[in-house]
C-alpha cells in the first residue's frame, strides 16, 4: 500500500484546463441543441458578433462583420446578431396601414399637420427611405434591439415629430408651394439625420406628394393658382410685347442707320466734290495771281521805260530850258520889252475908256434914291 504522504494531489486545478473543459461542455451543448457555431451573413446584412466571457482570447466586446460570408463564433462564449442593412422604406399612409395591417413595421397613419395660420393639410402617402448604417450596427442594436426592432418604433418615433415641426413652421399658401414644402422636406431629412446618425440609421431620402387641405382652403389655394396663372399669363404678354417692341426698335434702328449711311456717303461724295472745286478754284485763284503778278510786272516795267525815258527828255528839256533862260538872260531889257511889245499891247487894243468928270458939287449919296422911293 502506497505511503499517502509520498502520494501528491493537485490542490489547485490548472484554470486554463478547466476553461477549455468548460468551452468544449458548451460547445458540445450548442452542438447538440442545434444552435450551431457559424451564421451565414447574406448579402444586405451585416452582423455583430458578442463575446460573451469578456476574456480577450475570445475575441472583442463586440466586433462589426460587413464582409458577406460564413461566419464561425464559439457557442454560447459568442453570439451573433445579424442585421438587415438593406434601404428599408417607411411608410405613413391611412391606406397602407389598412393594406399591411395596424402595428406592421415601417407603416404609420397619414401624416396630419397644423400649419402656423392655425389651418391642417396631410400627405396621403409620405415615404421616408432609411438604412442602417454597416459601422454601426452595433449602435442600433444597442439602442433598438436585436433583429428588426429598428424598424418598429425608431423612424415612428422620430419621422412624425420631425415632419410635423418642419412642415407646420409655413402657412397653408407657403406649404402649397412646391418650392417651399420642398425645402420643408429638405431641413426634416437635414434634422432627422441628426437625430438618428447617433442611433446608427441614416434617412437617404423623403418623398412627400403634393399636401392637401380643407374644402375652403384648397378653394383658396386654387384661386390664387388661378390668379398667378393669370400673372404668368400677362407676364407672357408683357414680355412678347417687349420682344415685339425690341424687333421694332432694331428694325427702326437698321432703317435709320441705313439712312444715316446713305446720308454720310451723300455728304462725303458733297465734300469730296467740295474738295475738288476748292483745288479748282486755288488752282484758277493761283493762275489769275500768277497772270495779274505778271501783267503787274510788264505794266511796271513799261512805266519804269517810259519814266526812264521821261526823265531824259525832261531833263534835256529843263537843259534847253536853261540855255534859253541863260539867253535870254543874256539879252537883257530888250527881250522884256520884246515881250511886253508881243503880249501886252495886243491886249490894249480890247481895253475901252470914259474920260472922268469931276463933279461941281459934293454929292450925298444917302439922298440919292430917297426922291424916287416917293
Amino acid at each position: 500500500m502506497a505511503d499517502p504522504k509520498k502520494l501528491k494531489l493537485p490542490v489547485k486545478l490548472n484554470v486554463t484546463t478547466v476553461l477549455i473543459a468548460a468551452v468544449v461542455l458548451i460547445i458540445l451543448g450548442e452542438l447538440l441543441l442545434g444552435t450551431g457555431g457559424f451564421v451565414e451573413i447574406e448579402p444586405g446584412e451585416v452582423a455583430v458578433v458578442y463575446n460573451n466571457t469578456g476574456i480577450a482570447i475570445f475575441g472583442d466586446d463586440e466586433e462589426t462583420i460587413v464582409q458577406q460570408g460564413a461566419k464561425t463564433f464559439l457557442p454560447g462564449l459568442q453570439a451573433v446578431h445579424v442585421l438587415e442593412r438593406r434601404p428599408q422604406v417607411f411608410v405613413m399612409s391611412n391606406d397602407e396601414v389598412k393594406k399591411r395591417g395596424e402595428g406592421d413595421v415601417n407603416t404609420e397613419r397619414s401624416l396630419t399637420v397644423r400649419a402656423n395660420d392655425g389651418s391642417n393639410f396631410y400627405f396621403d402617402r409620405l415615404e421616408v427611405h432609411y438604412q442602417i448604417v454597416p459601422s454601426q450596427a452595433a449602435d442600433v442594436i444597442r439602442t433598438s434591439g436585436p433583429d428588426d426592432a429598428f424598424k418598429v418604433e425608431l423612424l415612428a418615433t422620430y419621422a412624425r415629430q420631425v415632419l410635423r415641426d418642419e412642415f407646420g413652421r409655413y402657412d397653408f399658401l407657403e406649404i402649397a408651394n412646391p418650392a417651399t414644402y420642398g425645402a420643408a422636406t429638405t431641413d426634416a431629412k437635414t434634422h432627422l439625420n441628426e437625430a438618428l446618425s447617433p442611433l446608427g440609421v441614416e434617412v437617404t431620402q423623403i418623398v412627400t406628394p403634393k399636401p392637401k387641405f380643407e374644402a375652403r382652403v384648397e378653394k383658396a389655394i386654387e384661386d390664387r393658382q388661378n390668379a398667378e396663372q393669370e400673372v404668368e399669363v400677362q407676364e407672357e404678354k408683357r414680355r412678347k410685347l417687349e420682344q415685339e417692341k425690341g424687333l421694332k426698335i432694331q428694325s427702326i434702328e437698321q432703317e435709320k442707320n441705313g439712312e444715316y449711311q446713305s446720308l454720310i456717303a451723300e455728304l462725303e461724295s458733297r465734300k469730296k466734290a467740295a474738295g475738288n472745286q476748292l483745288i479748282a478754284i486755288k488752282r484758277d485763284a493761283d493762275k489769275y495771281f500768277i497772270d495779274r503778278e505778271a501783267n503787274g510786272s510788264a505794266y511796271r516795267d513799261e512805266k519804269i521805260v517810259r519814266a526812264k525815258a521821261n526823265e531824259v527828255a525832261y531833263k534835256k528839256a529843263a537843259e534847253g530850258m536853261v540855255a534859253k533862260i541863260t539867253a535870254v538872260g543874256a539879252a537883257g531889257p530888250d527881250v522884256l520889252n520884246r515881250v511886253i511889245a508881243e503880249k501886252v499891247f495886243p491886249q490894249l487894243k480890247k481895253v475901252t475908256a470914259t474920260p472922268l468928270v469931276k463933279p461941281a458939287t459934293p454929292i450925298d449919296i444917302r439922298h440919292i434914291n430917297r426922291g424916287g422911293g416917293q
